[in-house]
């Protein structure tokens, strides 16, 4: 019985190691995203007041 558990650690263990690296690039995909999106939202400053009444 104490075989079994440890092969099944050492078979999690081995998926961790394998699925890490995907899950750094998804989180630094994510933080790239939001990044991008924070910056887009701050680009564009809310027009004057002259140029709304102007419109208007």
């Amino acid at each position: 019985m104490q075989e079994k558990k440890e092969k099944f650690s050492q078979e999690i263990s081995a998926a961790e190691l394998q699925l890490r690296p995907l899950v750094v690039i998804v989180v630094a995909a994510k933080l790239a995203v939001t990044a991008l999106l924070l910056t887009t939202v701050q680009l564009f400053p809310p027009a004057p007041p002259q140029q709304i009444v102007a419109l208007r």
